[in-house]
C-alpha cells in the first residue's frame, strides 16, 4: 500500500511554463490531486473525498478560463485544440465525480494516475507549446 504522506505528483521545475499566473495555477491543481491521493490513500470516506474531487473541477474550470482568455486574446493559433483538450478532461473528471458519488465508481489508483499523467503531459506536451507565443506578445 502506497504511504499516505507521500506525493504522488511531486512538483518539479521541469513543469514550470514560466508565465506567472500559470504556474500558479498549475502548482495549486498539483496540490488538489496530491490531496486527492492522500484522502484516497486513507481511505477517506466518499463524502471527503468527493469534497476534494469537486475542488479540483471549480479550480480546473477557473484555470482552463483563465488561460484560454490570454490564449484567445494573444490570438494563439493553437487555441481551438487546446480548447478542445481542456473540454475533454472536463468532462473526464466531471464523470469521475458523477460515478463516485453514486456508487459506480471508487477513486482508484487509476482514476489518480490519470489525473497525474493528464496533468503532467498536458503542461510539457499542450502547455509549454504556447509560451513562445505568449512571451512574443508580452505575457509574462
Amino acid at each position: 500500500m502506497s504511504n499516505p504522506t507521500k506525493e504522488l505528483f511531486p512538483w518539479c521545475e521541469k513543469y514550470r511554463v514560466g508565465i506567472g499566473f500559470v504556474d500558479t495555477q498549475h502548482k495549486q491543481l498539483v496540490e488538489i490531486i496530491n490531496r486527492l491521493h492522500q484522502g484516497m490513500v486513507a481511505g477517506q470516506g466518499k463524502v471527503a473525498v468527493g469534497k476534494t474531487l469537486e475542488e479540483l473541477i471549480r479550480y480546473t474550470k477557473a484555470h482552463f478560463a483563465a488561460e484560454e482568455k490570454v490564449l484567445d486574446s494573444c490570438g494563439y493559433p493553437e487555441f481551438p485544440a487546446h480548447h478542445a483538450e481542456h473540454e475533454r478532461l472536463s468532462y473526464v473528471v466531471l464523470e469521475f465525480h458523477q460515478k463516485l458519488m453514486t456508487n459506480q465508481l471508487g477513486l482508484s489508483v487509476n482514476v489518480m494516475d490519470f489525473l497525474k499523467d493528464w496533468l503532467g503531459q498536458h503542461i510539457l506536451g499542450v502547455d509549454k507549446k504556447y509560451v513562445p507565443h505568449l512571451k512574443a506578445k508580452g505575457v509574462k
